[in-house]
């Protein structure tokens, strides 16, 4: 089996018109995941706890899972392909016995999903972020970057109080923030 690294999501930078970056790394390493803006939206809805008045796709996912009393078990960032991010949503279900108690046995499933749900799902369900150390070994290290900069959607390392937040700017760069929800362009 392929050796895993934890980590964790650092910044999320935007949404803008043109997407999200997301920072994920671990003391070792920072890198950058580029993502669609409105899959950076609902990373940051889960960041900032908000619920939305009815069901989007990640709430109607956890609800389906529950249904059938499937847990995520952690998701792994499994490889970087022609600038691509693959991911692995582990899925594991205890089956019960017949008198419908917790028999001792569970089903494990792996599919194969987008990076981002995954991230979004993780974070939904206070699951780990996992990577492999072939991508970490792939990726280029933006530490210095992000330490310079300072500013982004900062989930802070060890916060028991939730994440800390403060506003979006990326190497000075100006960020044009969309109100939610998003209003497409004429």
């Amino acid at each position: 089996m392929e050796e895993l690294e934890r980590i964790r999501i650092k910044k999320v930078l935007g949404p803008t018109h043109t997407g999200t970056a997301v920072l994920l790394g671990n003391d070792e390493k920072t890198f950058v995941m580029f993502i669609g803006r409105y899959e950076g939206a609902a990373i940051i809805r889960e960041l900032n706890g908000e619920r939305p008045a009815r069901p989007l796709t990640h709430e109607l996912m956890a609800y389906v899972l529950d249904g059938f009393n499937i847990e995520i078990k952690k998701i792994v960032i499994t490889d970087l392909i022609d600038n691509t991010f693959c991911a692995t949503l582990v899925l594991e279900q205890k089956v019960p016995g017949e008198d419908g108690k917790w028999a001792g046995k569970r089903n494990e499933v792996r599919i194969d999903a987008r990076p981002s749900d995954c991230l979004v799902l993780a974070l939904k369900e206070k699951r780990p972020i996992y990577c492999t150390r072939r991508v970490l070994d792939k990726v280029r290290d933006v530490s210095e970057e992000v330490s310079m900069v300072g500013s982004g959607f900062s989930v802070e390392k060890g916060d028991e109080e939730g994440p800390s937040f403060t506003t979006p700017d990326f190497l000075n760069q100006s960020w044009d923030e969309p109100e939610l929800p998003f209003e497409e362009d004429d």
